[in-house]
């Protein structure tokens, strides 16, 4: 087995693959345009094989997209284990509409950079009754940092604080046409039940 090769390391090597493992398992998603994810995303590539032999005993498997700069740990045996709530589900489709909105005036990398209002402003273009909570809305984006879907530039609380969406929520919600991202919000908002909206799957 490759893994074995792995005690011939040496401990620096050991370490890393180690610690990236579990950073993985943790946070499902890499980006290299992530500055605290950008060593790791390269070391997995170094050793994508050794990776792969790990994973591939939990069932899980490296799938990593050099285009965009982004790497994702799936888990074959239960896709989609981390359930959202509605609003959770509501927030990252509107980062995840946002995110293509933006890219297309993004030169230098796939990352896009908005504004915590700007996620108010389009959820509020949905014509909704109820807003989102700023305790939802900050306990979502909290969620989100922790899988390396975006990070913040100042406080979450603030309406003017920066957001960087980072080129993995593609991954996350992987849609081939963003029309897909509205219809679903409207899907949600109209067509689940209480049960059904506890259950939302990030991939």
């Amino acid at each position: 087995m490759l893994l074995d090769e792995l005690k011939n390391f040496p401990r620096d090597v050991q370490d890393s693959f180690s610690k990236i493992c579990n950073q993985l398992l943790t946070a499902n998603y890499l980006s290299k345009d992530k500055k605290d994810n950008t060593k790791a995303y390269y070391f997995v590539i170094n050793y994508k094989q050794y990776f792969d032999e790990f994973f591939e005993i939990l069932g899980h498997e490296v799938v990593i997209n050099r285009e965009i700069g982004a790497i994702q740990l799936k888990n074959n045996y239960n896709p989609g284990n981390l359930k959202l709530k509605k609003e959770e589900t509501f927030i990252l489709l509107i980062l995840r509409i946002l995110y293509q909105e933006k890219l297309i005036n993004t030169t230098l990398d796939n990352t896009v950079v908005i504004t915590i209002d700007e996620i108010h402003n389009k959820y509020a273009s949905f014509g909704f009754k109820r807003k989102i909570f700023k305790t939802e809305l900050v306990a979502a984006l909290r969620l989100y940092k922790k899988y390396n879907l975006i990070d913040n530039l100042g406080d979450l609380e603030m309406a003017s604080t920066k957001l960087l969406i980072f080129s993995s929520i593609t991954l996350a919600i992987p849609v081939t046409n963003i029309q897909e991202c509205y219809s679903y919000i409207l899907q949600l908002e109209n067509g689940k039940n209480e049960e059904e909206e506890e259950n939302e799957n990030l991939n």
